[in-house]
């Protein structure tokens, strides 16, 4: 409806004469206003109003008098020149059908494990907010798959295998192969401050893996399989769709000598100090490293492989879920890919986020002073059962339940953030029942089911009008929940726009509460009227499928009982 708002205004200005270029109609926006004012309100007259050489709120009074009043209640100009448009109330009781299919590929890369590194709650950020732009997409009716890209190459696996030759114990390996490997990480890191001879010898120990040396080869292969292994854990952990590709840095080994020649022939490659770069000054990018002066190969070539790679499958548009400090990096792979025509504005998108932090401490694998996945999701569920405990020690399926509120708890905390923001993780915050938080959302759904289950009904009865009806009169709340109950797709389609996740939390969030405005406001078991009490069950069911999907949409557990 916000598409067809949109065009209704641009057709009434047309009408009017009045010119509406691509500028302009960027700036032109249809957002949901007061509720009191309407259901939807556009800012038009007052971005077209200078150019008309008109006051905003005659040209807004203008606009609306043109408008087309064919779904439309109501439609009015208000200073200082916003226009508001109030649907049918009989045009909200139609079911919102899932989006069409739209026929795009894109491929969204997020989760991007390094191997001998445990997962920590910032490499687990990735994997959430991957997940859930990843979910929305697919419900807008887009081609989505997506790839981990795993880290198993590159001069930080020269160091872990460093540090195995010097202080590695396969007896240690074998019994706990990730931590031990990180701890000898973390180890060699602490010796090349005192030493930093040791980032040579570790360069050369990654030359020589690329170079096919059998004894770094066979640790290579043994580290990788034991950390894979370990790394796809997190789709049980915290309820991550299965990746669709595992794609490792080291898939590109043999791809990686033809984007050189390309590089090279097409006058883009120079040398420095025996390495080989790109020139990007002129953009204000610095220089891009592509080949190290020892010959090892960089991320930035990797990365360039990997783009023109997945572009030859079919991908239109490739998202990478990373973290800000890799912003840099990307601007310089978007800039190559661009001057090798390999890549046109819009067909790569980083999705950048900041950092997430416990006491003020911003996690680190190098300074070992990590927060790890499992260690959070462990008390997550600990503190999710004791209040189980207290509220419904009878619950049924007690288990299920505490880990799916464990994990609607972690995943919402993060989403409901704006990805930008730098995060510190508060364990009240996220567990508060009666808060902005996911455990609040699991049981304003759980709330719905259990009125539901009451009167024995399931969704599939109001599928059709004819068991769905409105009384003579409704209250504000009950047409509000009506109208909020019609807008997932739309409010889906704005979080994605920017790949922005909490607009559909934040959304989510204020739907339960009006909800929980509704029911203190509108009885069913007392209802006498029997029409009445039917329409607020349909809406209670329109409302529990809308809720429920936008909660599946984060990636959170819609509970039937809590």
């Amino acid at each position: 409806m916000k598409e067809k708002i949109a065009q209704l205004v641009i057709d009434a200005a047309g009408s009017l004469n009045l010119k509406v270029d691509d500028v302009l109609l960027s700036k032109i926006a249809v957002t949901y206003p007061d509720p009191k004012l309407g259901d939807y309100a556009t800012n038009a007259a007052l971005i077209l109003a200078k150019e008309a050489k008109i006051k905003p709120l005659d040209l807004a009074q203008q606009i609306a008098e043109k408008i087309e009043m064919t779904d439309l209640e109501k439609v009015e100009a208000v200073a200082p020149g916003f226009i508001n448009f109030k649907l049918k109330t009989e045009l909200l009781l139609s079911s919102q059908a899932d989006p069409e299919p739209i026929g795009d590929r894109i491929l969204v890369e997020y989760f991007q494990p390094n191997v001998a590194k445990p997962m920590h709650m910032g490499l687990m950020r990735t994997a959430i907010i991957g997940d859930a732009i990843s979910r929305m997409l697919k419900f807008l009716g887009h081609h989505v798959e997506s790839d981990t890209h795993m880290g198993d190459w590159g001069t930080q696996f020269g160091l872990v295998l460093l540090a195995y030759k010097k202080y590695g114990n396969q007896g240690m390996l074998e019994l706990d192969p990730i931590n031990e490997l990180n701890k000898l990480y973390v180890k060699i890191n602490e010796e090349a401050v005192k030493h930093p001879q040791i980032h040579e010898d570790a360069k050369q120990e990654f030359v020589k893996l690329e170079r096919g040396d059998s004894e770094n080869r066979a640790l290579w292969k043994k580290f990788v399989d034991l950390s894979l292994e370990k790394f796809l854990k997190i789709n049980d952990l915290m309820d991550i769709q299965p990746f669709d590709n595992h794609w490792p840095e080291s898939f590109y080994e043999n791809k990686m000598p033809k984007i050189v020649v390309e590089l090279k022939a097409k006058g883009f490659l120079k040398e420095s100090q025996g390495a080989q770069i790109v020139d990007l000054e002129n953009q204000g990018l610095g220089i891009a490293l592509i080949v190290k002066s020892d010959g090892g190969t960089t991320y930035l070539l990797r990365d360039l492989a990997t783009f023109i790679y997945r572009k030859s499958l079919g991908f239109q548009k490739q998202l990478y879920v990373v973290d800000v400090r890799q912003a840099h990096a990307f601007q310089q792979l978007f800039a190559i890919l661009k001057l090798l025509g390999h890549m046109k504005d819009g067909e790569a998108t980083h999705i950048d986020y900041g950092f997430m932090s416990f006491k003020g401490e911003v996690l680190s694998t190098r300074k070992g002073n990590m927060v790890l996945a499992e260690d959070v999701v462990a008390t997550a569920e600990e503190k999710v059962a004791k209040i189980i405990a207290e509220k419904n020690p009878n619950l049924a399926d007690k288990n299920y339940v505490i880990k799916s509120v464990a994990q609607g708890a972690l995943k919402y905390f993060d989403l409901s953030h704006n990805r930008h923001s730098d995060i510190e993780f508060d364990w009240d915050k996220a567990l508060d029942f009666e808060g902005d938080s996911g455990p609040y959302l699991q049981y304003a759904h759980a709330r719905l089911s259990s009125i539901l289950r009451k009167f024995q009904i399931t969704n599939d009865k109001f599928q059709t009008n004819s068991n769905f009806q409105i009384p003579i009169s409704i209250t504000s709340t009950e047409r509000q929940v009506l109208f909020q109950s019609s807008i997932l797709p739309e409010v889906a389609a704005d979080a994605v726009k920017d790949f922005m996740p909490n607009v559909l939390a934040n959304y989510l969030y204020n739907f339960a509460q009006l909800l929980n405005k509704f029911y203190h406001e509108s009885p069913v078991i007392a209802e006498k009227d029997e029409k009445v009490k039917n329409f607020r069950l349909g809406l209670i069911a329109k409302a529990r499928s809308t809720l429920g999907k936008g909660l599946d949409l984060l990636g959170i557990e819609a509970l039937e009982e809590m």
